[in-house]
Order: C-alpha cells, then structure tokens, then sequence
C-alpha cells in the first residue's frame, strides 16, 4: 500500500538489472539461493526509486518486492486473492506468499529496506500471533513473462509459533491453513511465483523430511 499523497505518482525500489546479475548467478526461472546474503548491500549500493509506472515497463530494472511465505508447523498459510484486488492478474489466483513493493517511505538512516518493506506489508495484509521468527531463503526470479521480466521477489519465510495468523484485509483475500499434499492438489490455481517457492523450496523439503522419517 503506497503512503502519501494520492495524487502523487507511485514511486517503487528498484535495482538495475546489470549490477544485479554482476554480483548474483543470474537464473532465468526460478529459486536463487546463491549470494542471496548480498541482496541487502546491493540494494542499499545500486536501488534507486523510480515512478511504478515506468518501472513496469522497463526491463533494465528490477524492482524489489519482499515475499512472505508463513507456516506453522507442517502447515502453509494458503491465500485466495478476490476481484476486489487492483491486480487484475492475480484476480482470484491461490497464493502462499504475501508481498509488495518498496516505496519511500520504508526507507530510514543503517535500516535494512528490504526487512522493513517486509515488516510493514505483513502489517497491512495479515495478523500474525506475536513472537514469529524471519529468515531469508531466496530470489524469486522469472524472466519468461513481461512481469516477471521487471520484478524481483525476495523470499523469507515467516515461522509462526501459533495458528493464530489471520487475514486484515478481508475484502482482498482469504486465507487458511493448508497442508503440503493442498498445495500439490490446488498447484495449477497458484500464481506463478507460488509455483516457483513450492517447486524449488517447500516441496522438496518435504520430501527430505519424509525420507528421513522412514530412515529414522
């Protein structure tokens, strides 16, 4: 949610695609999990705020959005996005990330942009029983589509230590717990970067922890 003046043009953080791929592997679709320790000082070296607008349309950048994925326990938070949202791609789309860009406003002297970007969007789109821990797991990139051409999805997962988490903003979205073998059933309906984080990080995961299981 941008803050401001409305009547203002929409200022979002992006990062210019050539220092980008100077300092990280550059993968085409998928999960970057390489160097991700570098995001932080290349943002803070190399962002710039440009009008969301033009961003959109201008490959040469990327702009950075925070990404949430919030599990408690062997559950995810699954998402359901309603036409109400002003996305119209995502209208309706599953979701298990929760995610938004970097305006202005989240910037603040030794901060850490990218966290506090990540910290208010969570704030604004859903309740989490307090004493959740963070951790950054990837880059979400996919250069196949126009939009994923121009964004850059920063990965964190968001370990939950109560089933309390609830959706804010009910006229956008629902929201409930689902399991691993959900996920799988409900896959086709998930936007495109739900796709990429169940395929590169949690359904392997899985598999792992169910390996060891029958090893153990």
């Amino acid at each position: 949610m941008r803050k401001g003046n409305p009547s203002m043009p929409e200022k979002v953080l992006a990062v210019p695609t050539s220092c980008l791929w100077d300092r990280i592997t550059h993968v085409d679709k998928g999960l970057i999990t390489e160097g991700i320790d570098q995001i932080t000082t290349l943002v803070a070296r190399c962002g710039v705020f440009l009008e969301r607008a033009e961003a959109e349309a201008d490959p040469r950048y990327k702009q950075i959005i925070p990404y949430a994925v919030v599990r408690h326990s062997e559950r995810y938070f699954l998402l359901q996005r309603k036409s109400t949202q002003s996305e119209q791609r995502l209208h309706n789309k599953l979701s298990i990330g929760v995610g938004g860009h970097i305006n202005p406003s989240e910037v603040a002297s030794d901060s850490d942009v990218i966290r506090e970007g990540l910290t208010r969007e969570i704030g604004e789109e859903l309740y989490i029983a307090p004493g959740y821990r963070e951790r950054l797991v990837g880059l979400i990139n996919d250069d196949t589509t126009d939009v994923g051409r121009v964004h850059l999805g920063v990965l964190f997962e968001i370990d939950s230590i109560s089933p309390d988490v609830r959706v804010r903003e009910t006229h956008k979205m629902d929201g409930a717990w689902a399991l691993i073998s959900h996920l799988d059933q409900s896959y086709e309906g998930l936007e495109t970067w739900s796709q990429i984080v169940f395929d590169s990080f949690l359904y392997p995961r899985a598999l792992r922890a169910l390996r060891d299981a029958k090893a153990g």
